[in-house]
């Protein structure tokens, strides 16, 4: 909060005082008159909260001029949890988002931050159940790290938070069509991959 005097009163200082709701901290009075600016990092649990600033100049002759009551809200960040998931290369992810501290009107954002393995079908997105369909090109097990964003319905950004779809390959058969047989001879066929 900048301060400033209108009428440009000389040698005008500001004192105040903070009064904040009780799920809020970070705020304090200064009662030196050094300040021009309030700079307060102001913190809330998972609920919204607010400080009342009661502003008072007084001039360098030291005749205080009218307070002024200034109301900050305080809104909180919400924060994401999902589960590791496991699926098998070709199959539709299902990595469902959730909001731990409830922050109401939570919506979710994704990135992929990690792709070693070159799994086909990963991307960003947004929303509440991360469901893609992943292909994973290789015979070895590879993991998709996608990077979620919380943002509140009052705008606030939560902190990152990162989830794996871990994709299993799946054996392709790669043997020819057996050539054909006569009644009563034995079939012989050893499948590989």
């Amino acid at each position: 909060i900048v301060l400033s005097n209108p009428n440009l009163v000389l040698g005008t200082t500001y004192t105040w005082t903070a009064v904040g709701t009780a799920n809020v901290g970070g705020y304090s009075d200064d009662l030196s008159g050094t300040l021009s600016v309030i700079s307060q990092v102001l913190t809330t649990d998972d609920t919204q909260g607010s400080v009342t600033y009661t502003i008072t100049p007084t001039s360098g002759a030291g005749c205080a001029g009218a307070s002024v009551v200034v109301v900050v809200t305080v809104n909180p960040k919400p924060n994401a949890s999902a589960l590791d998931e496991t699926i098998c290369s070709g199959t539709i992810t299902n990595i469902a988002i959730t909001t731990p501290n409830g922050v109401a009107g939570t919506t979710y954002t994704w990135v992929v931050s990690s792709n070693p393995g070159g799994v086909v079908g990963a991307g960003p997105g947004s929303g509440a159940l991360i469901a893609q369909t992943l292909t994973n090109p290789t015979n070895v097990t590879r993991t998709v790290t996608y990077t979620i964003t919380p943002t509140s319905g009052a705008g606030c950004v939560g902190p990152t938070f990162d989830v794996d779809a871990i994709v299993d390959p799946i054996p392709v058969l790669n043997n020819p069509a057996p050539s054909p047989i006569c009644s009563g001879a034995t079939f012989n066929f050893s499948p590989g991959s």
